[in-house]
């Protein structure tokens, strides 16, 4: 289980920062990763931090990975980050949506 820690705008980017919750082998789905605000404008995956793109796969347990995307609008209120249901690495794609984002906080 993938869970979404922490969340944070600023004006050239936005982060989100991940970790699992179980052992597990990870690896980051960049095509067809959807990352969309309640306002219905997509932005497309920048890079990862902590985590390799799939195929390699990073063996992790309770280790934060951050996944950066362009700045989402600040006139969105939530939003939805959902990785490629169809895709052949994905065992349990993660999928989180209408995450808000007014309580937005980066440690």
């Amino acid at each position: 289980m993938v869970v979404l820690s922490k969340v944070c705008v600023s004006e050239t980017e936005t982060k989100l920062e991940l970790y699992t919750k179980e052992s597990k082998k990870v690896c980051v789905l960049k095509e067809g990763m959807l990352f969309q605000d309640d306002l219905g404008t997509s932005y497309p995956f920048v890079k990862s931090e902590g985590v390799g793109l799939c195929p390699k796969r990073t063996q992790m347990k309770n280790t934060p990975f951050t996944l950066h995307f362009p700045s989402i609008s600040s006139e969105a209120k939530s939003f939805d980050l959902i990785e490629d249901k169809n895709a052949k690495h994905a065992h349990k794609p993660w999928v989180f949506q209408k995450v808000d984002l007014t309580e937005c906080i980066w440690k």
